[in-house]
């Protein structure tokens, strides 16, 4: 029975999006079960995104998933006495700490790839959980506090947007080249009342210095924030755009309007839908979404499917749906 689970260890490290989508199964896990207490398993960075969430009891966090790292984990949370392993990654990796560590019950997702991880995490947790009732896309908890010392570092008072490139190279399949990008700012400043801040990590700021002098309205925040202060940020915004990325998501999860640009990813199978969120992609290309890094047409860093997406229909979805204010 679900009540005897009073004490669960959720895994779950990898890609942002999914790290957000496993928090909706814990607040219905709490909801019905407010005395369980949870513990979460991930790397350094999510859990610095996740550490302000209340119904996340303690968090056990790697900066590299390493086996070295986890025989380590392992060693130090086995006398935690878990009654129930929620291991949401489905790897190999995943699935040896979880023996290693032990519990009474472990249950392992399936990472069913054609409906969203929010959707997977659901079926497969409600099967050994009862009376969970599914929620949407959870919004994520930013401080006041964070919020307010990230507003000290903006250097202007006119309303902004933030466009997030994810130049990384694991990105390959989703990257829109910089021009494009750069077009797209110089636009924007051109018919909105905005500013534009081009926002990245730290090892990306040195190609986001491409967005620099270029107009005294566009901004190279590459590596300004941390993932939490970042979130703070994208909570200021009119709006946020970006590829299919960590971005778009924690944008999201703040109910801030986002655009994501797809290409061989599926906006359905990630889970990037709802309200405030819109999607552009290629019109012209029946193989998308293949979800391949590299193309099969063009194996090059850049695919046809993102090249094909038009700048002008991003400004004319702005429009649309009156993102953000007009110059007069």
């Amino acid at each position: 029975m679900a009540s005897d689970f009073k004490k669960i260890l959720f895994i779950k490290y990898g890609a942002i999006s999914e790290i957000i989508a496993s928090l909706a199964v814990i607040n219905s896990i709490k909801k019905a079960y407010p005395s369980t207490e949870i513990h979460y398993f991930t790397e350094e960075i999510p859990a610095n995104l996740l550490s302000y969430e209340e119904n996340i009891d303690k968090f056990f966090s790697i900066r590299n998933i390493s086996f070295k790292e986890f025989f380590q984990t392992a060693k130090n949370l086995k006398n935690e006495n878990f009654d129930l392993i929620i291991d949401l990654s489905g790897s190999v990796k995943s699935y040896i700490l979880s023996l290693l560590i032990g519990a009474k019950q472990i249950i392992t997702t399936e990472g069913n790839k054609n409906i969203s991880p929010l959707e997977s995490f659901f079926k497969t947790v409600s099967e050994k959980i009862e009376n969970l009732e599914t929620e949407e896309y959870p919004k994520l908890t930013v401080p006041q506090k964070i919020q307010d010392a990230v507003q000290t570092a903006i250097p202007s008072e006119r309303d902004f947007v933030i466009i997030s490139t994810q130049t990384a190279q694991s990105t390959e399949g989703r990257k829109l080249r910089l021009e494009k990008f750069k077009e797209l700012a110089i636009e924007i400043v051109k018919k909105y009342n905005v500013d534009v801040y081009f926002t990245g990590t730290a090892d990306e700021r040195k190609q986001l210095s491409f967005f620099e002098n270029i107009s005294p309205n566009i901004y190279n925040f590459g590596g300004r924030f941390n993932i939490i202060e970042s979130a703070a940020f994208f909570k200021k915004a009119k709006c946020v755009i970006g590829i299919d990325s960590a971005p778009i998501y924690i944008a999201k999860s703040l109910r801030i309007p986002t655009i994501g640009l797809f290409g061989a990813t599926s906006a359905d199978c990630t889970g990037f839908s709802g309200k405030n969120t819109y999607v552009i992609k290629s019109k012209k290309l029946a193989c998308i979404p293949c979800r391949k890094k590299l193309c099969r047409l063009r194996n090059e860093e850049y695919s046809p499917c993102m090249d094909d997406i038009s700048i002008k229909n991003i400004i004319d979805l702005i429009d649309e749906h009156n993102m953000l204010p007009t110059k007069i």
